[in-house]
């Protein structure tokens, strides 16, 4: 019976879920990461998710790439079975029962592998995996001191416009807003919802004393002149979002659209290092799907020019979030290295993990916090294989730094409380 990678993985993450201890289930997590990376990259080739398929290219080849990709693999399994055995050791008195699928689990897809890892080169994936552990060490061990030193006190809560304040304008504002960008049928609607989202939710933050200067709803007026271009190019075919793959906008005028609507998209989410200046939220979730409904089909044939710029911005930005802590955020930087990677399977893992990252902005305020956290970060795990398997389609280091970097934000986000804002 052939048996998948992608299977596996699955029933890896449903039993990491489960175990307890946060620091057990901080450390399997992290092992799903290395172990999505190994399916990732094997996917990449069609038919590859057959673990005795992959075995018999690896025998056949004799590539390094075999050596250390299967050793990513058996990181995430060793790093699952420690992760179960300290639970057992440590954890309260539910998590031995708990503990044991993940152990099982772990066990039995290291004996599916072994043919694998003799095919790779025996000793190669297993030398792979201490040196590839060690620098994960080095890595975490870092961070830890960085972050003792430095911490971001920002309140990561949601701000619900209207809800607090009591203003129903701004409640209203921000809901046919949000309308528009996601229910709109022409570009114009959507690009005028943002910036009534925008404006609502700025007027509420500085309701709450959070907010000083309009930057995001003056980041958003960019819009306008790129609805000029569009237009002016489309003439009376006019910007339906239904037409838009049909208007005929040459190549330079794609890369004038794709860049700025790019830019907003990461503006919108809120990544590091300007989370401060443009905070995520409710808003971001209206710039993926202004990334859906309008950049993508108005420039899918030039986002790949821009993608040595944006992906390594949502690398930035998940880097960031790993070394302060915060889930959320590292969530909306995947989701926007996947929107734009612009391959197979990077939508449904950007609205995965979109709204994932609106999940965990939430948990925090609901009681109890564990299972919206813990239902959070499963669908994070779940989607991680599709979201790194896009990366590596166009961008191979870039997104091996953004595995890492998500790694650091399960060990740094998952199963802890967030910092209370600054008085």
């Amino acid at each position: 019976m052939a048996i998948g990678l992608l299977p596996l993985y699955v029933l890896l993450v449903l039993a990491a879920s489960a175990v307890e201890s946060a620091a057990a289930r901080r450390l399997a997590f992290v092992g799903l990461v290395s172990f999505a990376l190994g399916v990732a990259a094997y996917a990449v080739s069609p038919g590859s998710d057959d673990v005795r398929a992959v075995a018999q290219a690896a025998g056949a080849s004799g590539d390094g790439f075999f050596a250390v990709n299967t050793g990513l693999l058996l990181l995430g399994l060793v790093l699952g079975v420690a992760a179960a055995l300290l639970a057992i050791h440590r954890g309260p008195p539910v998590s031995p029962g708990r503990a044991l699928a993940l152990l099982g689990i772990g066990s039995f897809a290291l004996w599916v592998l072994a043919p694998l890892t003799g095919r790779s080169g025996g000793w190669r994936p297993v030398l792979a995996l201490a040196l590839l552990g060690g620098v994960g060490f080095v890595g975490g061990a870092a961070t830890t001191i960085v972050r003792r030193g430095r911490r971001d006190r920002r309140d990561y809560g949601v701000e619900w416009p209207g809800v607090r304040s009591g203003s129903v304008g701004r409640a209203i504002g921000f809901g046919l807003g949000a309308l528009g960008v996601a229910a709109g049928p022409h570009a114009g609607l959507a690009f005028g919802g943002l910036v009534l989202a925008a404006t609502a939710d700025f007027l509420e933050r500085r309701h709450r004393g959070r907010a000083r200067a309009p930057w995001l709803p003056g980041a958003m007026l960019v819009l306008a002149p790129v609805w000029w271009f569009m237009a002016t190019v489309a003439g009376p075919v006019g910007l339906k979002l239904s037409a838009l793959p049909e208007i005929p906008f040459s190549p330079a005028a794609e890369r004038l659209i794709a860049l700025p609507l790019g830019l907003v998209v990461w503006v919108l989410l809120g990544l590091w290092p300007m989370h401060r200046l443009f905070p995520d939220g409710l808003l971001a979730p209206l710039g993926i799907a202004l990334w859906l409904r309008v950049a993508s089909p108005a420039a899918a044939g030039v986002l790949e020019h821009w993608q040595p710029l944006l992906v390594p911005l949502g690398v930035l930005g998940l880097w960031g979030a790993a070394v302060t802590g915060r889930g959320s955020s590292a969530c909306n930087a995947l989701a926007f290295i996947a929107l734009a990677s612009e391959a197979p399977g990077s939508v449904p893992a950007a609205l995965i993990l979109g709204a994932t990252g609106l999940a965990l902005g939430i948990a925090p305020a609901r009681a109890p916090r564990s299972a919206a956290e813990r239902l959070a970060w499963m669908l994070v795990a779940l989607a991680l294989p599709f979201a790194f398997e896009a990366g590596f389609r166009t961008q191979v280091t870039y997104t091996l730094l953004a595995g890492a970097g998500t790694a650091l934000a399960c060990w740094t986000s998952l199963g802890r409380s967030a910092e209370p804002a600054a008085a």
